[in-house]
């Protein structure tokens, strides 16, 4: 895992160092035209982590709020098409809370196997996660408004790498017992062994995607000229998510027993563990999917034809 994501740091780097070099080492013109752009950009609105959410009791998602930041360069083919690429950092979002669930599974006390039972009650999850993206785009502008400021349209995908992810949860209580079949016997104490009724649970840790973002992106708004070699770009966008990050993975029990310190009772995230529906463990959501739909700003620089500049200095 840490392999992978210094190697997904590596490209983030060597992206930006070849946006760098691109703006740095143009090719010059006879004529100036608008060719080379580089630009930094934040976009921000709805940024969930969204999913299906199985049939639970009070089941509900709240889509959270997020963005992204980065540098992008576009060459200009023309006055009105250009082809760009870039790096940027995106942040996504989201909360679930759920009534009640409850589960069964067969634990180990540190001397024979039994059968654990919980329910929880009031239950509420927040997830984010941070990833690197790489965008490619299509960007075609004309003149809409006036001769000097331009309406533009963008059109691509970008690749995205989970880089950090994170959960926090709360629940209003626990409600624990063991259950004996060679006995026939059902404990519901002591608490010490992680049985009982145990209120005001709270649990965080990692969760881990380990599949990469393919997101299809548009966007369009306007293109303000500040002066000959900036502009303002402003506009709303949305990506939409097409592939799942949390696929043919393994679901495991929310409540984690351990016979070596049983009256902690930590959780895992609700998005990669499992309960009992109708008598069969079933997952709590379906495929999970980021999206983000929102507001941008960007600022551009278009790079001056080097020779022209020389020019103008005699």
């Amino acid at each position: 895992m840490e392999n992978m994501k210094r190697n997904i740091i590596n490209i983030f780097i060597k992206q930006i160092f070849f946006i760098v070099m691109a703006a740095t080492f143009m090719p010059c013109h006879a004529q100036y035209q608008e060719k080379n752009e580089v630009a930094v950009s934040v976009g921000g609105g709805y940024a969930p982590l969204y999913y299906w959410l199985h049939s639970v009791e009070g089941g509900k998602q709240t889509p959270g709020y997020g963005g992204f930041a980065g540098l992008n360069y576009t060459y200009f083919f023309n006055n009105n098409i250009g082809i760009g690429t870039g790096a940027e950092v995106g942040m996504y979002n989201s909360q679930m809370k759920v009534g009640q669930f409850s589960d069964k599974y067969t634990a180990f006390d540190g001397e024979e196997n039994f059968e654990f039972r919980y329910t929880v009650n009031g239950y509420t999850e927040k997830q984010n996660l941070f990833a690197i993206q790489i965008p490619l785009f299509f960007q075609y502008q004309w003149q809409l408004l006036d001769d000097e400021h331009l309406t533009y349209f963008k059109l691509g995908g970008k690749i995205g790498f989970p880089v950090d992810a994170n959960y926090q949860s709360s629940s209003a209580s626990y409600q624990t017992s063991a259950y004996y079949p060679q006995y026939d016997a059902l404990l519901e104490s002591p608490a010490s062994q992680g049985l009982g009724t145990f209120p005001n649970r709270g649990s965080k840790g990692k969760l881990q995607f380990n599949y990469p973002l393919y997101i299809l992106s548009v966007e369009v708004g306007m293109k303000w000229m500040i002066s000959d070699n900036f502009s303002l770009y402003t506009g709303v966008y949305l990506d939409y998510s097409l592939s799942d990050i949390y696929k043919n993975n393994q679901y495991n029990p929310f409540l984690q027993y351990s016979a070596d310190n049983p009256a902690t009772l930590p959780n895992i995230s609700i998005l990669q563990s499992r309960y009992n529906q109708n008598g069969y463990p079933d997952s709590f959501t379906g495929r999970i999917l980021p999206m983000s739909i929102g507001v941008k700003l960007q600022l551009a620089f278009r790079i001056p034809n080097k020779r022209s500049c020389c020019l103008l200095n005699y």
